[in-house]
């Protein structure tokens, strides 16, 4: 393994370990303009301004629908202008799932998350909590893109791996 894909693989996770630790612990708290319960099929429906916030992760939205059962949260959809924050990490896309069954985290469409330190963007990125694993895709005929800011000015690398195949 070249000594890039290790810092790579080191940046991924460190990036995203914030992430799988916290987002599902404690109560979810969701504002947002209007609400639309459908009790018989276990669905809410949030929509304008949506923030739905869980301990220190924020997720802000135009839409978001939420399915549970037995009064928990077991998935969340969100749509129009995501933006999420957990700590140092802060990430954006078209559209975002909250996956508390697979214990999952998917971007899709312009996907990209931060931390001082690193980027990361694809169509579509993937973290699975339980694996502490993260993948990156691309748009058909695109490429993902990884950046890592390096401790010395001036020494920045911009590796692109193509994790498609």
């Amino acid at each position: 393994m070249a000594g890039s894909e290790i810092v790579i693989r080191i940046l991924v996770v460190t990036a995203l370990s914030l992430l799988p630790t916290l987002l599902w612990a404690g109560p979810v708290e969701i504002a947002s303009d209007k609400m639309v319960f459908m009790h018989k099929s276990e669905r809410a429906e949030f929509i304008n301004n949506v923030h739905m916030k869980r301990d220190d992760f924020e997720l802000y939205c135009d839409k978001l629908v939420a399915f549970y059962k037995n009064s928990k949260l077991e998935r969340a959809e969100a749509s129009g202008h995501i933006r999420l924050i957990q700590k140092e990490i802060t990430g954006r896309s078209d559209k975002a799932i909250l996956d508390q069954t697979n214990n999952t985290l998917t971007l899709i469409g312009n996907a990209v998350l931060e931390q001082p330190g690193g980027r990361i963007e694809g169509e579509t990125i993937v973290h699975n909590m339980n694996r502490e694993e993260t993948s990156v895709q691309s748009a058909k005929g695109g490429r993902t893109h990884m950046t890592i800011d390096a401790d010395e000015p001036g020494k920045s690398t911009l590796p692109i791996p193509d994790v498609t195949k």
